[in-house]
C-alpha cells in the first residue's frame, strides 16, 4: 500500500503528523520530499482494483473475488470463504466483489 503524509524531523527522528497503522517494527520505504517544494505533477488514474477489474472480471463470472490493489487474494462462489482465505493471508480488510454471471452492461470495456 502507498500512502502520503507529512512528517517533522525532530531530534533526529521523522515524527508523522497523523497516526499510521504499521506493525511494531514493521519495515517501510520512505520518500522525503520537501514540505515547501511543489508538488509533483500525478498521472490521474483509477483503483488499482478497479483496473484489475477491467482487465480480469470475465474470467470469473459468479463469483466472488478479494482484491488488494492489482493482486487477487481470493476467489470462489462462497464469499465468506473468499474473505477468509484472504484474511489468512493477512489480509484483513480486502475489497470483496461479486462478478455477476452476465455482464449488466451492453457495452464492453
Amino acid at each position: 500500500m502507498v500512502r502520503e503524509l507529512e512528517a517533522v524531523f525532530e531530534n533526529g527522528v521523522l515524527r508523522p503528523l497523523e497516526p499510521l497503522r504499521l506493525a511494531e517494527k514493521q519495515r517501510v520505504r520512505v520518500t522525503i520530499t520537501d514540505a515547501d517544494a511543489p508538488a509533483p505533477k500525478k498521472i490521474v488514474r483509477g483503483f488499482p482494483e478497479q483496473e484489475w477489474l477491467i482487465a480480469h472480471q470475465r474470467e470469473y463470472p459468479g463469483q466472488w473475488l478479494a482484491l488488494d490493489g492489482h493482486t487477487l487474494l481470493s476467489h470462489g462462489p462462497d464469499a465468506h470463504a473468499v474473505r477468509d482465505e484472504a484474511r489468512r493471508k493477512g489480509f484483513d480488510q480486502p475489497l470483496m466483489v461479486h462478478v455477476p454471471e452476465e455482464e449488466p452492461w451492453p457495452f464492453q470495456f
